[in-house]
Parts: structure tokens; sequence; C-alpha cells
């Protein structure tokens, strides 16, 4: 099960009245910027994109060691010494490969490019890469978006003879490597007044100092730039913004072919495209190559001059893609077959879930999906003979990254950030991970964090209108730090539920106070959606404008719902309370008896329950609470009759399937007293 808490933003409304007036915008657009804490004339000036685009970008030697990184690219161009980029296989990686490696082949330089294989190499300089590059004679290493903690690597390779050039964007170690250059703004020692570049960013920065003009380098590759930086969801702010905001527009008429052909295949040829296109549409097909063949082959695609050799990359990735989303839906059953035999591990503070050989490129997918899905940390391992590899997602409020260091003695390798970590270990080692992980939780949270729903503004639903959409837009592009407005409009009566797209979404007319508002929610089944005509709910918006034959109209795409009587912490607090239970951990007298039902309270839920519920677990618990049964009591109810063979009862994470169960001859049945789940909170049939 998975809740989120609704967190509303504040509203200064006097500051928000004062930017409205000085920079001459709406008032919605004010309280967004200044909400977001972007509330100086140069923040907001920088937001709203009023400064010319095309005026001096920040100096790129204000990054360190990019003086020494210029000197021995330009001998090396001048000397036409072999030169090889070595990438990575993600869109960033693969950005800033074609984009270095344009540049270069352009001013003549005798360069190639190399990207390690995910499965085989996995991330970053390796020894057995730098020996292969030392056999094709090449004299210098120029690296994108990795190389900062290549320490042993580099050392490697100047044993050999070659000099090494780093560009990357991640955090540096414990030690430097000995490289000619590390050009990384995240370097302690580094003044660069803007660090959050992505290491497409990196790579940019390096271009123009080469070239010494970027507003040039911008008009040639603001494409890939774009691209990059929205893919790695860097903080687009600063001197991200102005990069996407430009590159969008280069990106909309691309003249690379194998852009084109992908966009194309994706539908997507004469539509604006966004930063969320990016996201959604374009990334995970230049993805899918690193992911299930060669990021090689994204390369090539984004630097190819060929017609026929893009529409053929295009091809590739486009069923790649499509390969790759075939997978995930043969992990997503697996993963449902293992927790239909055992639901234990969703009980677990961290989710960890293994499987033999899925597909390594995919699992950090649905790591997302999971954590997404039950709103809690997640480890997605794949194993394969005597080893295993892992990959983690978190929520706000839980570092991956310091709790796979506290349980590093069940690991061969590790690493990442708060929020997304990769690990490697010894398969007989994998069940003894589960534990440390939780014991590291346990120790660490009494409580754990819970996902949350950050909210800009509520208003009432005579505000939402198509003026408030296009005031918002002044903000975009949206991304990290940066996100799609989302507005909550609470207290509405629903009026009708129409099933659109033969029943896939959920068309809703809900009204208040005479005010009647449509939303759609989207990739929500009939039989999913557990609202009734005459509830009366709160619902959490984006604004969305579309153009039709000239005229413009607004869709609210609801992206939560609940039921308006909805106590987050009273539902949040029975859900641990009863996995606190279901985990075997001592309880109070008091919490076994807010656990345990009595008769009366198991039978409520019976009835209920056997007519069939398909739909978020909260809903059930505020509808069950009218009838006197606390959420605590409900989660109890329904294991002991599950247990006892009288229900049906799955956890899908934001939705629960609950059910009679067939009442076959053969079907084994247990007096409720008997179940395990009775037993521990100690209930007895009276």
């Amino acid at each position: 099960m998975s809740f989120r808490r609704w967190r509303i933003a504040k509203s200064d409304k006097m500051l928000s009245r004062s930017v409205a007036q000085r920079f001459g915008i709406d008032g919605f657009a004010a309280h967004l910027l200044t909400s977001r804490g972007f509330c100086s004339d140069e923040l907001i000036t920088d937001m709203l994109g009023l400064e010319d685009d095309t005026a001096d970008f920040i100096d790129p030697f204000e990054i360190i060691d990019m003086d020494k990184a210029v000197s021995r690219i330009r001998r090396a161009i001048d000397g036409f010494e072999k030169i090889a980029i070595y990438g990575d296989y993600d869109v960033d990686g693969v950005t800033s490969t074609a984009l270095l490696y344009s540049y270069l082949e352009t001013v003549g330089a005798n360069v190639m490019y190399y990207i390690p294989d995910r499965e085989g190499e996995g991330y970053g300089l390796n020894c057995k890469a730098v020996d292969l590059l030392h056999e094709m004679d090449i004299n210098l290493i120029i690296t994108v978006d990795n190389g900062i903690s290549a320490v042993n690597e580099v050392a490697h390779a100047k044993s050999l003879g070659m000099d090494v050039v780093i560009t990357d964007h991640h955090q540096e170690g414990d030690a430097l490597p000995d490289a000619i250059a590390v050009v990384d703004p995240h370097r302690k020692e580094c003044r660069c007044r803007f660090k959050e570049y992505a290491g497409v960013g990196v790579a940019f920065k390096l271009v123009c100092a080469l070239e010494g003009d970027s507003m040039t380098v911008m008009e040639n590759c603001g494409d890939l730039v774009a691209l990059g930086t929205v893919a790695d969801v860097v903080s687009l702010t600063g001197e991200n913004r102005r990069l996407v905001r430009l590159g969008l527009r280069y990106l909309q008429d691309s003249c690379r072919p194998g852009l084109s052909s992908l966009i194309d295949m994706a539908g997507f040829t004469g539509k604006t495209i966004t930063s969320t296109s990016i996201a959604f549409i374009i990334a995970p097909r230049l993805n899918a190559a690193g992911r299930l063949g060669k990021a090689s082959h994204a390369v090539k695609l984004l630097i190819t001059d060929d017609d026929e050799e893009a529409f053929a990359l295009a091809e590739e990735l486009t069923a790649k893609n499509r390969e790759r989303q075939a997978i995930e839906q043969v992990i997503d059953s697996e993963v449902s077959e293992m927790l239909e035999k055992d639901m234990s591990v969703l009980y677990d503070r961290v989710i960890v879930i293994a499987g033999e050989k899925w597909n390594g490129g995919v699992i950090g997918i649905f790591a997302s999906r999971i954590c997404e899905r039950y709103g809690k940390p997640c480890f997605i391992i794949s194993y394969d003979g005597q080893k295993a590899k892992g990959s983690g997602r978190s929520i706000e409020g839980f570092s991956l990254y310091e709790a796979i260091s506290a349980c590093s003695e069940q690991l061969t390798g590790f690493g990442g950030h708060t929020l997304a970590a990769g690990i490697n270990l010894k398969t007989e080692n994998i069940d003894a991970f589960r534990r440390a992980i939780n014991e590291y939780a346990r120790r660490k949270f009494p409580v754990m964090p819970s996902p949350e729903l950050n909210i800009d503004c509520q208003l009432p639903p005579s505000a939402v209108n198509l003026q408030l959409c296009e005031a918002s837009q002044l903000l975009e592009p949206f991304g990290a730090d940066n996100p799609t407005p989302m507005i909550a409009v609470m207290g509405l009566h629903l009026t009708d539920i129409y099933g659109a797209g033969g029943g896939k979404h959920q068309r809703l007319t809900l009204e208040r106070g005479g005010t009647i508002i449509t939303a759609m929610k989207f990739a929500t089944y009939d039989e999913d959606f557990p609202f009734k005509v005459g509830d009366v709910v709160d619902i959490a918006v984006t604004l969305d404008k579309s153009t039709y034959r000239g005229r413009d109209s607004l869709t609210l795409v609801v992206r939560d719902i609940r039921l308006s009587v909805t106590q987050f912490e009273e539902i949040n607090g029975g859900k641990q309370l009863f996995e606190k239970m279901m985990r075997g951990e001592a309880l109070t007298d008091d919490e076994t008896n807010e656990l345990r039902p009595t008769r009366s309270i198991l039978g409520t839920v019976y009835r209920a329950a056997s007519e069939g519920y398909r739909g978020e677990a909260e809903v059930l618990g505020c509808r069950m609470k009218r009838m006197g049964v606390s959420f605590a009591a409900l989660l109890t109810s329904l294991r002991i009759l599950s247990e006892g063979g009288l229900l049906e009862f799955v956890d899908e994470g934001t939705i629960i399937y609950v059910e009679a169960a067939e009442r076959g001859d053969n079907t084994a049945k247990i007096s409720p007293e008997k179940t395990p789940t009775a037993l521990r909170v100690g209930y007895t049939n009276i």
C-alpha cells in the first residue's frame, strides 16, 4: 500500500503581489515563483527568461582545470594525436559523447569514441578498456559524464604513457585521479558560480572554451545539450535553464537526421517539443540502446548525416524500446507471482526483490516503479550464478547511499546518490543484505518517511481556468527544482464518471458552489476506480492546454484523488502499525488493542469486502471508518480472512484487490482465531 501526504506550499500574498506588480506578470505565476524560493530579482529574471538568451554565458574557464584541459586538447589536435572520447551508456553520456566528438571531428582532430558495455563493463573507466585503447595507439583519453572516481584506472593509463582529461559532474571522492585535468564543477576548490550542470553541460562548456564562442557552439549542438540535461534530471535553474530553453528551440527543428527520424517514429512530428517530451518520449528511446544493445548506436544516431543510416538506427532504437517494455512486463509478472505467494517482503521497511537473470539494463526502471507503487525504498536484484547486481530507488528522507554504506560488508561494490544507487554482491548474500538494510532502517527510522505530493496552491474550482494555465507556462521549461505546477481543489461533489478510451481512462464531472469542472484520470480502468457518484473528493491536478482548429482548451489532469474525509496521519499510522506487527516486532498493549478486531468488526469487514473491492486502500479505509472500523483493524481483518481462506487479498501498492474466495469442495478453511495473524494479536472468536 502506498499513500502520499499532500504538502501545500505556504503563500506570502504580499510578496507575490509585489513580484506580480514589479514584473508585470499574473499573480499565479508570481505565487509559483515566490513559493518555490525564487524571490530575488536576479532569480526571477532568470526563471522568466527576461534576459536575452543569446547574452553571454558563464565563462567556461570558471570551472576548475578548464585551462589545463583546453591546452592539452589543443596540443593533441595540432599534433594529430589519437584522441578517444570515453562516454557513458545513458542519454547524458551519449549526448556528451556526440557533442564532443562532433566538434573535434569538425576541427580536424584524429578522434574516436568509446562507450562501455553496461553488462560487461559497467559504469565508468575500466582498465580493460584502457588496455584496448592503448592497443589502438590512443594518446589522449577524454572522459565525459564519468571519471571523477577513476583513481586506479587513470593511474593505469598513465603507466601506459597515456594522458587523461576528465570531464564529469558527479561528486568527488576521497581522492582525485592523477589526470592532466579534472574538469568538474563539483570539486571543492571550484569557484564556478553555477555547479549543477549535467555531464553534457560540462562537455558543452569544454567545447565553448575550445571554440571561444559559446553562442556558435549552442547553435550547433543546443539540441544535444537540452536532451542530456533534461534526461539526467539535473536542476533546471541557473544556466541549465538557459541551456534547455535555447536547446528546445533547436531541437524543435533539429537538423540531425537521426533525431528527426526518432521523433517521427514516436509520433511526435509537428508537435511542440518540451522538457516533458524529452523525458517521456525521446529519452527512453535513446536509453534503450544502452539498456538492451549497444549505446554506441545511440551516438551514431546523433552524429550521422546519412538519412538512410539515420532511419535504420531510429528503427533499431524504437524496436529496442518496445523490447524494453516487454521485458519490464515479464519482470512485473514474475514479481507479482512472487508476492502472491509471499507478501512478507512488502512489510519490510526497505523492499528487496531478487530474480534470476533479470536484464541489468531494466532493473533500475523497475526499481523506480516498485518504489513509486509501494511508497518505499526498493532494491531490485538480478543474479546469475554466484554474482548479483542490484539497482535501488528511494523516497525523500531516506538516503540510499548512507544505507548501503552501512551495509557495505554484504557488498562487493556500490555507488550512487541519495535517491538512486547500484550495488554488486554475491548471490549467497542477497538475504543477508535484505536483513542488514532493513536493520539499518529500523535503527535509523523508528517511523519510516512517507511519500509526499508537493502542491503549489489550493484554489476554488471557479479560479481554475485557461488563464491560470497560460500564466504557469511562464515558468517553462519544467523539470527538477521547477516541477509542473500542481493545484489542489477541495470539497468537490463527484456528479458523473465516464469511462473514456474503452474504459482505460476516467472523465470526471465535479461540482462545488455552482461551479462545474471536468477532469481526466488517465491510465485508470473502470474496475480500478473506487469512487462513486455522490462522493465528496479532493483532487490534485496539473493543467494542460491543447489547441484544436485554432481554439485553445484546458484539460485538468488528475494526479491524485482522495475522499475529503481522508485523514492521512490516521491512515498512514494504521498502515505502519500493521506492518510492524507483520514483521514480528514487539507491540505494546495499546498497539495490540488497536490492531485486534472484534468478532463484529471481522464480520463487518467480511460482508463489505466479499462484495469485491478494487482501488486505493485508503478509500476503503475511509468507507469502513464510517462503520466503526479503524484502518489498522481493517488491515488485520483482511489478513485474517485471507489466511482463513475466506477472502482473496492482493496488495499491488497503489491498488488493492479484495474479493470472496472461491468455495470449491477442496478449499481449505481455517477458523479465524487459528490464523497466524489472529494469534499475533490475540483474537478470539467471541
